[in-house]
């Protein structure tokens, strides 16, 4: 019964180093744009890889459409009060800003979420959205938002 389990340990040993010399190979290997491709399964289902820029000049082509900044500027103000420190706004669940002023300029992107988090205060607060920039289709100018200890959804930013 010792010989068998001393046997069996041995080839324990031999194939866990076997397995651990294989790992840092294959993944020297994939360090190496070629190889990447065949090892990785994730590479294969990406896509194709895009030279920048991404819109390149084609004489033959009609020219491209003007292309939009996904970028946009949003300003949101408190209404009843001067300042609340502990009002956060949150843009994709992590805290961008507070209201240590009466406004607060946001620069999002479009996709991004935009939450006010207002638990920290037990009174309700409205929150209104003064200027929007030219290109931004959602959310629009003079909305309001009201939150009464709680986290308010503003919405997802929307560009034209």
């Amino acid at each position: 019964m010792r010989k068998f389990i001393n046997r069996v340990e041995k080839y324990l040993i031999r194939l866990i180093t076997l397995s651990l010399i294989a790992v840092v190979v294959t993944q020297g290997l994939m360090t190496s744009e070629p190889f990447r491709l065949y090892l990785s399964w994730g590479e294969r289902l990406e896509g194709q890889l895009f030279e920048y820029p991404a819109i390149a000049e084609n004489p033959n082509q009609t020219p491209p459409a003007k292309v939009v900044s996904p970028d946009a500027v949003l300003t949101i103000a408190i209404e009843q009060y001067s300042a609340l420190p502990k009002s956060i706004i949150l843009v994709n669940g992590r805290e961008r800003a507070r209201f240590d002023d009466r406004q607060v300029r946001l620069e999002v992107m479009a996709g991004d979420t935009i939450e006010i988090d207002s638990t920290s205060y037990d009174f309700p607060i409205n929150y209104r959205i003064t200027s929007v920039s030219d290109n931004l289709s959602f959310p629009k100018k003079e909305q309001t938002y009201t939150a009464n200890q709680s986290i308010v959804m503003v919405g997802k930013i929307i560009v034209k």
